[in-house]
């Protein structure tokens, strides 16, 4: 950052350097009190400038950093919830195969004498065959 400035400082004191007429042409007049004080402020206010424009690179930055604080929250909270509707949905898989199991194992047991395969007449739900024919 402050090599930034010392650069800056430096280009704009050349600039200044060379449009004030000191490149060699010896038929103008030397520079003026006024001359060096419109220098001066044009080098200050190059500073200006600059401080200026890195305090609105600050303030951007700032912005940047708080959202991004805030995107990351809201994803924690996302991955939080999406974890809890993949925990219930484990759990909700488990209780309908278990429930399934169930009602084709007493199935089996109340009418041995019926199939539970696709085709055979049953319409089952697993597409297991049953192995007490």
């Amino acid at each position: 950052m402050r090599r930034l400035s010392i650069s800056i400082i430096l280009v704009s004191g050349i600039a200044m350097f060379a449009l004030s007429g000191c490149a060699g042409d010896e038929r103008q007049t030397p520079a003026t009190t006024a001359d060096l004080m419109r220098g001066h402020a044009a080098d200050t206010q190059a500073m200006v400038e600059l401080k200026e424009k890195l305090a609105s690179q600050w303030e951007r930055g700032s912005e940047l950093a708080q959202t991004g604080r805030e995107n990351i929250r809201d994803g924690q909270e996302m991955i939080q919830e999406g974890q809890s509707q993949i925990n219930q949905g484990k759990r909700e898989i488990a209780q309908g195969t278990q429930l399934m199991q169930d009602s084709e194992r007493r199935f089996r047991q109340n009418f041995p004498g019926l199939q539970l395969r696709p085709g055979g007449g049953a319409g089952g739900t697993t597409g297991e065959s049953s192995s007490a024919d």
